[in-house]
């Protein structure tokens, strides 16, 4: 097998007038450009002028080197090109429902291929060759934006890549099966080329690549559609193995890593989508893969391995894992004759002689009945589609808690992701909120801000961000989540909340009405010691002790020990030592070492129980054991 970079198309009748194609064709790429968004962009300007005078100088050296020869142009309509492209399309047209930066990005994609034409046109008529117009560029643009946009100010880039991909494949050719073909799919080709440069120049930001990855998951049932569209794709060109396979392994592969770490590989979903869709539509061009069953068992196979290790690579060195499912296509090409003889030799040959005689079309049949069995099981078990653990905030806190791999670094993805939203336009984060499935949007919004709000509070997994937590405290008060409310009241009596315009005291008298609020004894604690410092509104010792007496029934130990005090002290209403000293052998029961203290000396002096110095000394030990200085100090006087 010997690499070439000629080809064996000859040229067919000419005629100088197939030069007026992409005359007009230039005209109609900088109306595309100038219609739309280049005219609000000075570097996309740019772009297209310098790319169209570029062009048009092409075409005048053509036209002048040509004299009366003219060029050779014939249609040839390849049915994998335009299956492929409406397929494409079909998925162009409904993730840009959900995403309608898709339809914004529409005219430039249209640019793209118009450019790709007469690229490919000029580049053919250049080798003397004839130019076999069909619908080849459609493909290798609608692949490529399928992936990667490049910004604005970058653009240029984004041509150089569709064009990297038509020179791949005119130059880069080898002989197979007696005839000459490329060797690399056109449009991995590009993009693994343009993302290794981009990863190796540190100038990642200058793509939409990690934000398209992301937003692919916004449509519902996408899996859905990309299953049913490669089914077409594998029913005509009989590439189902090479999804299946790669589906197979990843999603083998994915679980084993989640039984042994506890935690998800891919943070969004068990096969993130945009992986899902490269499975469907970036390794399965038949001219690129392998021919043999057992050939593209092994290139799925290989594709979904390389999927899962690239992830884990790029992760470790802080490189953008959207990469993954780009970088490894091209290498797999390579490989494609190796993996093909593999196939025909021993044990393996005898299998594909049998599947001869079964006859390929059959087996074809089959083996898209075992993909449709094996996907249908991922989406009954909810492996795909379903709301997935690891994409939610509250998974990722107990796995950080519990120091799972990469926990951490998860978590702090999905905390500076939701800082960044409006959270009331916040809809994929709710749904995975626990909670319970009757509950609605706004109970679980309450829900969610109150736990990233707890985060930011505790300081433990996350730098503390005291300003974060009281704006999603208080986010979650506005929607009615008590504990919201009560984390906000809390925090507040803590802090003081410096530098903050909170009305504390409307949030508490939403808490005093409210009957829920009532019966839990926490926030019947905080409205009682807001009352009884006076701060958050009017100091009412009186209301303090019946709010603390309510959290004390209700089994709150700060209430107790409160309640406790002002019993003792007479505050809010008549003293009542034997009270008191209920409620502070409640509170030394739950291991509360100042209640231990404080009861000994009831006990010590016979104030409100019967005088028990016996019951003193063991209650003074206990507040010793659990750390309380002063219960250590009165033991050894009493000692002495």
């Amino acid at each position: 097998m010997s690499l070439r970079a000629t080809s064996k198309n000859t040229p067919g009748p000419q005629t100088r007038n197939a030069l007026a194609l992409p005359f007009v064709l230039t005209g109609v790429f900088l109306a595309l450009g100038f219609f739309f968004r280049a005219r609000t962009n000075h570097h996309l300007a740019l772009t297209y002028a310098g790319l169209a005078a570029c062009l048009l100088c092409w075409q005048l050296v053509l036209f002048l080197r040509s004299g009366r020869t003219g060029f050779a142009l014939e249609f040839v309509p390849v049915r994998s090109h335009y299956v492929q492209a409406l397929v494409q399309f079909s998925i162009y047209v409904y993730w840009g429902w959900y995403w309608r930066e898709v339809y914004a990005e529409a005219p430039l994609i249209l640019s793209q291929v118009v450019f790709l034409y007469i690229f490919d046109a000029l580049l053919t008529w250049s080798r003397g060759q004839t130019w076999r117009l069909g619908f080849g560029a459609l493909p290798i643009v609608f692949s490529t934006n399928l992936f990667m946009w490049f910004h604005d100010d970058w653009f240029v880039f984004q041509f150089l890549m569709v064009a990297l991909g038509v020179l791949c494949k005119q130059f880069i050719r080898w002989e197979r099966g007696g005839k000459l073909t490329h060797i690399f799919n056109p449009s991995a080709f590009a993009l693994t080329t343009v993302s290794l440069i981009l990863i190796f120049t540190g100038t990642t930001g200058h793509t939409w690549g990690e934000q398209i990855a992301i937003n692919q998951g916004l449509p519902p049932h996408l899996y859905t559609e990309i299953f049913l569209c490669g089914l077409v794709v594998q029913y005509f060109f009989g590439v189902t193995l090479l999804t299946f396979s790669a589906a197979a392994i990843l999603g083998l592969l994915t679980l084993i890593y989640t039984q042994l770490t506890g935690v998800y590989l891919f943070i969004d979903s068990n096969i993130p989508i945009a992986v899902f869709l490269g499975l469907h539509l970036l390794m399965t061009d038949p001219a690129t893969t392998p021919r043999s069953s057992l050939g593209k068992i092994m290139f799925g196979s290989l594709y979904g391995i390389g999927v899962f290790v690239g992830f884990m690579v790029l992760e470790a060195f802080g490189v953008p894992s959207f990469y993954d499912k780009l970088v490894v296509v091209p290498l797999l090409n390579l490989l494609t004759p190796l993996l093909d003889r593999v196939a025909a030799a021993g044990v393996a040959g005898k299998f594909g002689r049998w599947e001869n005689l079964v006859g390929v079309r059959k087996m074809n049949f089959a083996f898209m009945g075992g993909w449709i069995a094996l996907f249908l099981t991922m989406l009954g078990t909810g492996f795909v589609e379903a709301p997935h653990p690891g994409s939610t905030i509250g998974f990722w806190k107990k796995a950080a808690e519990e120091n799972r791999p990469h926990a951490v670094q998860n978590l702090r993805y999905f905390l500076d992701d939701f800082s960044q939203r409006d959270i009331d336009n916040v809809t994929e984060s709710v749904s995975g909120t626990e909670g319970s499935g009757s509950q609605s949007r706004e109970q679980l919004l309450g829900i969610l801000c109150n736990q990233v709000a707890s985060i930011y509070a505790e300081g433990k997994l996350v730098p503390a961000d005291p300003a974060k937590a009281v704006r999603y405290f208080q986010k979650a008060a506005e929607l009615g989540n008590l504990d919201g409310s009560a984390n906000l009241v809390m925090e507040f009596l803590r802090t003081n909340l410096p530098g903050t315009q909170i009305d504390i005291s409307r949030t508490l008298s939403a808490l005093e009405q409210n009957p829920a609020a009532t019966n839990n004894g926490r926030i019947c604690y905080l409205i009682g010691f807001a009352s009884d410092s006076g701060r958050g509104g009017p100091m009412d010792k009186a209301k303090a002790r019946q709010f603390y007496e309510k959290g004390a029934v209700l089994g709150d130990l700060a209430a107790w020990k409160s309640l406790a005090r002002m019993q003792l002290a007479g505050e809010g209403g008549p003293p009542d030592h034997a009270a008191a000293a209920l409620w502070l052998q409640k509170a030394a029961d739950a291991q509360d070492g100042l209640s231990c203290l404080y009861l000994a000396r009831l006990y010590h002096t016979g104030d409100g129980v019967p005088q028990d110095e016996q019951r003193a000394v063991a209650l003074l030990k206990k507040a010793r054991d659990l750390g309380v200085e002063p219960a250590r100090v009165l033991l050894q006087q009493m000692q002495q």
